[in-house]
């Protein structure tokens, strides 16, 4: 479409050839450069696309049509093209109507030499309808697009005008208010919020207007429900031309979010009080980023310098004492990989700086999920240190009461069974004809009964020989039935007094268990040096049992007990039918 300034496309809506030549006269006159098309009915004319053209000029007067009809039709569908009637005689009232319609201006046949400059005027008037109509389209998509990402956001949002007053909102602020945005509009925080909360708001509109800030605040009140509701709020000024003309605001319920972090705040403060009363510390195990996030009273239990609450897994195992550490490091292994329950009592530096403070810990992990995300673990380390230290000298005194004992035996009632056989084998070669041999005899089984007893209950052969003499005196002690292979040759210089008494007794407990309930024919033991560490395995090719159903058992716990006692690791596997193997690993200090 051209321009009214280069050549003019006018439509003439006319049914007398004559007016339209004497209109093609008038206009060449003037000198414009246009084309002028003519139609004559009504039909024609609804038909033609009036696009094409520049302006149309239509006689008042038709056969089967009028002006004024022709002049509504134009503006219902093509708004801002112009429109000049044409007629023979027009009054006033006529004229009015013909403007109220849509009409540009109107030209009386008899004054043709007119026509061009009220072409001149409607097409510039039309001009600037074009643009205001293009303007308001534009400005009708560019509120459609601010509506649309106003209620794109599931947070509230709000724009207000200088005075604190709602000139726009978006959805969920309708929907939060349960109130449509007409009633909104125009109205401030104190007609939709409780009083207290509503000032504050006011009062923060303020600093965000004379500061030219933007702020953040949270808005806590109690809702007419009886609920709390807790408010997020971020206001920042609109500026025009160095001035602040308004407000834009975010606001976001964050109630929820709110109370469950004070939950969480909560929970921790009683996690902390609880670890505090039993010595414990609680941590997070990530599998894949072999990473421990830790609680503050474990962190403050093993005296951890570090930020923040992550510590790598590498690093807590180094805090782990050196003779222990491999046997950590293999149960943490198999848990992990099996995805099962590790717990296990290992010495831990509690100042690595200064490796002679070393305390006693339980370490419990367990599983908590496995997915495609990954492998997590939750566990706690508790401080057993005086537990420990008690246990340690509970099993001395123990140990001494043993040997106390086992020397009142062997000095006193071992004394007086000697004289007894003695007595006894002096009458049996006066008189052997007698019962006095079958005494004797019996004297001297209680004699060597006396002697097994003693030897059970005393470990003396280790202090008075060495460890593996008394190993050695236990498997002679064995019943004649069971043929004991074992292999051993222990150096026992750097091997501590506690450990090895606790070694002497693990074996003596199993062979007793052997002898007494396995109904073996062959054991086979293996006791080894791996660097710090001593490792006893002890097999038979006995009945064997469930192990679940015997753990309980005295013999298994007294076993069991004395590992742990030295910071060992046990492993007891048996199956109906196929044997029985025990399996240890502990540290020599």
């Amino acid at each position: 479409m051209t321009s009214w300034k280069e050549r003019i496309s006018i439509l003439h809506l006319e049914d007398n050839p004559d007016d339209v030549e004497l209109l093609d006269i008038a206009l060449k006159k003037s000198k414009l450069k246009y084309e002028l098309q003519s139609i004559s009915s009504k039909e024609v004319f609804l038909e033609a696309n009036l696009d094409e053209f520049d302006i149309i000029i239509s006689d008042y007067n038709l056969k089967n049509y009028d002006g004024l009809s022709a002049i509504k039709y134009v503006r219902s569908m093509y708004p801002v093209l112009p429109v000049i009637l044409l007629s023979g005689t027009v009054g006033e009232e006529l004229a009015a109507d013909l403007l109220r319609a849509g009409a540009n201006d109107f030209v009386l046949k008899s004054n043709l030499k007119k026509m061009p400059i009220a072409m001149e005027r409607a097409m510039y008037s039309s001009t600037i309808s074009r643009e205001k109509h293009r303007f308001q389209k534009e400005l009708l998509e560019k509120n459609l697009i601010l509506d649309t990402i106003f209620d794109s956001f599931e947070d509230m949002i709000f724009l207000k005008d200088i005075n604190g007053k709602y000139l726009k909102v978006n959805k969920a602020f309708c929907e939060f208010l349960n109130l449509h945005e007409s009633e909104i509009i125009g109205g401030s925080e104190l007609d939709f919020f409780p009083n207290k909360p509503a000032k504050k708001a006011l009062e923060n509109d303020e600093f965000v207007k004379l500061s030219g800030k933007s702020m953040s605040y949270e808005l806590e009140y109690i809702h007419e429900n009886g609920k709390r509701i807790v408010l997020e709020v971020k206001k920042s000024p609109l500026v025009n031309e160095n001035s602040v003309t308004g407000i834009v605001g975010q606001c976001s319920n964050v109630t929820s979010r709110k109370m469950m972090l004070e939950e969480t705040i909560k929970a921790k403060s009683i996690l902390s009080q609880a670890e505090k009363l039993t010595r414990s510390g609680s941590f997070e195990y990530d599998a894949d980023l072999d990473v421990l996030i830790c609680s503050s009273n474990f962190k403050h239990m093993l005296k951890l310098q570090i930020e923040g609450d992550t510590i790598s897994f590498r690093k807590f195992a180094q805090l782990i004492k050196d003779e222990d550490r491999q046997i950590f490091d293999e149960g943490i292994t198999k848990a992990v990989d099996n995805y099962e329950e590790y717990h296990h009592e290992h010495r831990f530096y509690i100042n690595k700086k200064n490796d002679s403070t070393v305390g006693n810990f339980k370490v419990v992990l367990r599983p908590d999920f496995k997915d495609e995300k990954g492998v997590r673990f939750y566990g706690t380390l508790v401080d057993v240190t005086a537990e420990h230290e008690s246990q340690i000298k509970l099993m001395e005194r123990q140990e001494q009461d043993r040997q106390e004992l086992a020397r009142e035996l062997h000095d006193n009632l071992g004394q007086k069974m000697n004289a007894i056989s003695m007595f006894v084998s002096k009458i049996s070669e006066k008189y052997p004809d007698s019962d006095m041999n079958k005494v004797k005899d019996l004297a001297h089984e209680s004699i060597d009964d006396l002697g097994y007893l003693i030897n059970n209950i005393s470990a003396k052969q280790i202090e008075e020989h060495s460890l593996n003499y008394a190993i050695e005196k236990l498997i002679e002690y064995m019943p004649d039935q069971i043929n004991v292979n074992s292999n051993y040759d222990l150096k026992e210089d750097d091997i501590s007094p506690f450990v090895k008494s606790q070694v002497y007794r693990v074996i003596q407990e199993s062979l007793n268990n052997v002898a007494k309930y396995s109904e073996a024919t062959e054991v086979q033991m293996n006791i080894k040096r791996d660097g710090g560490l001593l490792s006893l395995n002890i097999e038979d090719d006995g009945k064997g049992f469930v192990v679940e159903d015997v753990l309980n058992g005295n013999g298994l716990q007294n076993i069991t007990h004395r590992v742990r006692r030295v910071n060992g690791l046990i492993n007891i596997d048996s199956k109906v039918g196929s044997g029985t193997r025990v399996m240890v690993k502990m540290p020599i200090n």
